[in-house]
């Protein structure tokens, strides 16, 4: 559809179009062309790992002027429940996974714009807002937990200083009770994937994300990708030849995110082992930032990450609201631990 508008400074019309990309092979044209990855979310064929199981509808809105293309939401059309989420709209129960999709906004454009333009029943998850004054139609999602080893000059004591002195002796204490037993570290073991799913369903059943086979297999897929781009990072921990934890996560433009993880129960306190691992990793390689995703779990808040508050965006929000089984529960992935 086209929109025309006078401007005011001049007798010319200025031509506003908004159209609707829905071709794969254009989708991806576009992404890669507007989108700069940041995260390893923003690269097109890791999202596409998913898209391939998920098969939603690609639907990228596009806000184009007289100097091209001033902005574009990249999102699917979730058919079952009329709704437009973040490409590839990966769901279970009716809630994404991907964090921190950007939204293309060309420089000197107006974001409220592009959004005041975009469709009806639009629901937009885990975005970053990088505005001092918030957007209209904008309110808080989830917080993001992440550490920035930076900040603290790369000098992991600094990052001991957040903990009392008996917090950080319990720690310390727990994580050398398993050094001192023997166990062992292995890296990138891609089959400790079938482990983590196991231990996700034995703890969270059907409100677990790998419930979902598609998900599932997307995320087989993702990790396929990330190890052939040299970017993945498997963590697994193996005492009395018993696989007792492992984690999955990826580094990216000086960022290591850390996606999901799981533990065996006959363990306890081996996620504590786990988490100063990636910890002490970052200090150690000069990592600008972990990201421990979002999910307000109690770990995080005891291990002193940093919160970053994340955003979403709703064009109805009272029928996005009715949508049946939306849940903001404790489903996310980084909660397996």
């Amino acid at each position: 559809m086209q929109n025309y508008k006078k401007d005011n400074r001049s007798d010319k019309i200025q031509t506003v179009k908004t159209y609707y990309i829905t071709d794969l092979d254009q989708c991806e044209k576009l992404w890669k062309k507007l989108i700069t990855p940041k995260h390893i979310s923003d690269l097109w064929e890791f999202r596409l790992c998913f898209h391939n199981h998920f098969q939603h509808k690609p639907f990228f809105f596009v806000l184009e002027d007289q100097k091209g293309i001033s902005g574009m939401i990249p999102m699917s059309h979730v058919e079952n429940i009329d709704t437009c989420f973040l490409f590839p709209g990966e769901m279970w129960n009716n809630k994404t996974w991907l964090e921190r999709t950007p939204v293309y906004i060309r420089d000197g454009c107006s974001i409220n714009k592009l959004l005041n333009t975009c469709p009806d029943n639009v629901y937009l998850r885990y975005l970053e807002v990088p505005y001092e004054k918030l957007p209209s139609g904008f309110s808080e999602d989830e917080t993001g937990y992440v550490l920035y080893p930076g900040n603290m000059g790369f000098n992991i004591d600094e990052y001991f200083k957040r903990f009392s002195h008996k917090k950080i002796k319990a720690i310390h204490k727990v994580i050398h009770s398993y050094l001192d037993s023997g166990c062992e570290f292995f890296y990138d073991r891609v089959e400790d994937f079938d482990s983590l799913v196991e231990m996700s369903l034995q703890q969270f059943g059907n409100k677990s994300f790998l419930y979902d086979e598609r998900f599932r297999n997307g995320f087989r897929d993702a990790l396929d990708f990330l190890q052939k781009r040299k970017m993945l990072r498997i963590t697994s921990v193996v005492i009395d030849g018993e696989l007792a934890a492992t984690d999955i996560g990826a580094v990216f433009q000086g960022i290591y995110t850390v996606f999901m993880g799981g533990t065996d129960s006959r363990f306890p306190g081996i996620a504590k082992l786990m988490n100063m691992g990636h910890i002490d990793y970052a200090f150690r390689e000069r990592i600008n930032k972990v990201d421990f995703l979002c999910g307000d779990f109690h770990w995080k808040l005891l291990w002193h990450l940093d919160p970053e508050i994340l955003y979403e965006y709703k064009t109805n929000p009272l029928s996005i609201a009715n949508i049946a089984g939306i849940s903001h529960s404790s489903t996310h992935m980084s909660a397996v631990k």
